[in-house]
């Protein structure tokens, strides 16, 4: 317990911080097509954001050097909560684009800073059970997120100040703390060549999470607003509700197909999870005309098996590293997921405007599933399971940062 008394306020800043990004993640496609963007434009916008949060994921360990944690986390949160503001004084695309870009490097400096300093704080013995707490956490809250603003129009300033409300709260814990920061963290990286040699299957997985989910959830309420048109609360109740399915699908899955990956080949259950993606993205895609409740628990079977594989696809590439290599490889594989998910939403915002049908976006999702599914039963044919006394035990991973690496116990 002593541990999570030393950490508590960071993970209360998370969850101020993620309930905010919650927000941003469902008002502004929503925003976007209020000012007239069409769905492809609408996922540049999200690609956007992940080069921005790229950008920062890869300079954020050079900040916390000269700057420090407090400082690092505390200017970010300046920035994002400044420029969702702007986001209300300059109602147009390009700016938006520029706003969201910002948001991006922003939220990774924070999420940077915060799990650095969990990782110097937390002990061996407990990182395990509050690296999983803190990713909990945070998928709650970008669960509850959205539906502070349910009911509110896109381009309404009230989800902006929610918004902007959140992100300040979220400096209160760091900033008030008395909690010394810790040393700064390194900044290795993995070479992308080795990293596909190691576990081409890790790489295949994770490069597919970043596509897939990161594309789908970017034009998902964008979807929710022409599928749940009966949702009390409009476009951005609709919204809300077709990303709680999701996430909570995933939330529910991922405990136990991350223990089930311990006893069996981790390429197995990646490739069934992507075979339940596959089925409840096709059910949702060739009948967009489903009733509602039909839906949101095709929404949620999604979710369970596409929100769910990113970290076995991590634990599958740790069981083949040294242990020395460990942080270097989820840091490599992270950069990976960030890749992919600069591609995702471009190539859904262009699949959900198709003209032969309704159900473009899911379709592709359907199609990218499947192919995850058929190449990793195709490698676990070619190649020979890791021996399951070098297996490392699957811990809760979400792609944050490649700090994140310092709570996991795996990177010990």
């Amino acid at each position: 317990m002593a541990d999570y008394r030393n950490v508590w306020v960071l993970i209360a800043a998370t969850a101020f911080l993620q309930l905010g990004i919650g927000i941003l993640n469902v008002v502004t496609p929503l925003g976007l097509e209020t000012l007239g963007v069409n769905p492809g434009l609408i996922g540049a916008v999200a690609a956007g954001n992940a080069v921005g949060f790229m950008a920062g994921a890869w300079t954020s360990s050079n900040a916390i050097i000269l700057f420090g944690n407090i400082r690092v986390f505390s200017a970010a949160a300046a920035v994002s909560g400044a420029t969702v503001l702007a986001m209300q004084l300059a109602l147009d695309p390009w700016s938006w684009t520029a706003m969201r870009v910002i948001q991006g490097a922003a939220f990774a400096w924070m999420f940077s800073s915060i799990e650095s300093w969990l990782g110097a704080t937390v002990s061996a013995k407990s990182r395990g059970s509050v690296s999983g707490f803190y990713h909990l956490i945070g998928k709650l809250a970008l669960v509850m997120g959205p539906f502070f603003v349910a009911g509110l129009a896109p381009i309404d300033f009230r989800p902006y100040l929610w918004c902007a409300i959140f992100l300040c709260l979220s400096l209160l814990p760091v900033c008030l703390t008395r909690r010394g920061e810790p040393a700064a963290p390194g900044n290795e990286t993995f070479p992308l060549r080795r990293l596909f040699m190691l576990a081409p299957s890790a790489v295949i997985a994770v490069f597919l999470a970043g596509v897939i989910n990161s594309g789908t959830m970017a034009l998902l309420p964008i979807y929710a607003g022409v599928a749940l048109p009966d949702v009390v609360g409009g476009a951005t109740g609709a919204a809300a509700l077709a990303a709680a399915a999701a996430w909570v699908g995933g939330l529910i899955s991922q405990w136990p197909a991350g223990r089930i990956s311990d006893h069996i080949d981790r390429r197995l259950v990646i490739a069934v999870m992507a075979g339940i993606s596959t089925a409840a993205a096709l059910v949702l895609g060739l009948f967009p005309g489903l009733p509602r409740n039909t839906i949101l628990i095709a929404l949620a079977v999604w979710g369970a098996g596409s929100l769910s594989f990113y970290g076995i696809g991590v634990a599958h590439a740790i069981d083949r590293a040294d242990h020395s290599h460990i942080a270097r490889v989820m840091s490599g594989l992270l950069f990976v997921w960030a890749f992919g998910s600069v591609i995702g939403p471009p190539l859904s915002g262009y699949a959900f405007r198709l003209p032969f049908t309704d159900g473009g976006l899911f379709l592709l999702t359907a199609i990218l599933s499947a192919v995850l599914m058929i190449s990793l039963l195709w490698r676990r044919a070619s190649r020979k399971e890791a021996p399951s006394e070098v297996q490392e035990p699957w811990n809760i991973t979400l792609p944050t940062t490649a700090t994140a690496v310092e709570i996991d116990p795996r990177a010990e």
